[in-house]
């Protein structure tokens, strides 16, 4: 919601699948910058964002997205 709110375009992938079948999907639909929260980062507390284009993964908090992805645009 924070990010919506800030002007970003959100999406959720509508069901649990497979990571390889999501990131085909954000590919297939142009998504520059997946969020993935697997089990490692719910147990870390982080939230792995993904550059689709480059291929370059971060380690962020929740609050840190938002920043990230300002900069990046």
């Amino acid at each position: 919601t924070t990010l919506r709110q800030a002007g970003f375009k959100v999406e959720i992938y509508p069901s649990a699948t497979k990571l390889k079948k999501q990131l085909d999907y954000a590919n297939n639909k142009g998504i520059t910058w997946v969020a993935i929260v697997g089990e490692n980062e719910m147990n870390s507390g982080q939230i792995a964002l993904k550059n689709m284009g480059s291929g370059e993964q971060i380690a962020t908090d929740a609050a840190g997205i938002q920043s990230i992805l300002n900069h990046a645009n």
